[in-house]
């Protein structure tokens, strides 16, 4: 049913993130589907911490996470971007487009009153994606 997973990660790994790593690992297992994690990444001023090197090992080790706990051939890809904040939710559709992902799954946060003026990324997605997204809170 499903053969590529793609699973936006926050680096910072909120709990929604946490959880929704499981349910993806899960699927990939249940499908044998292969996952990708994107994250999407831009050069904010006073975060030294988040070098292209840096970013590159934290995905690496959380797809080796990944990969171990579902035993699905887990990928990564760094998005660059010049305003993450405006640009992630386009970045992740046309992400999810590019590499061939059939599904989504991606963790999200109760709502929240600005929710209800802006959409959340989830939000986003399910709405805008041509393909299936599975919201994890």
């Amino acid at each position: 049913m499903y053969a590529h997973i793609m699973f936006p990660v926050d680096l910072h790994l909120p709990p929604e993130v946490r959880k929704a790593a499981d349910v993806a690992a899960e699927v990939a297992k249940w499908q044998g589907a292969k996952i990708t994690l994107v994250t999407v990444t831009g050069t904010q001023p006073g975060d030294p911490a988040l070098t292209d090197t840096a970013i590159s090992e934290a995905l690496n080790a959380f797809a080796d996470q990944l990969a171990e706990s579902s035993g699905a051939e887990v990928d990564f890809r760094n998005i660059h971007s010049l305003d993450v904040a405006v640009e992630v939710d386009g970045d992740l559709k046309r992400t999810a487009e590019e590499i061939g992902a059939d599904l989504i799954v991606v963790g999200t946060h109760a709502p929240r009153i600005t929710d209800y003026i802006f959409s959340s990324h989830a939000g986003y997605l399910a709405n805008h994606a041509s393909v299936s997204v599975f919201a994890v809170r």
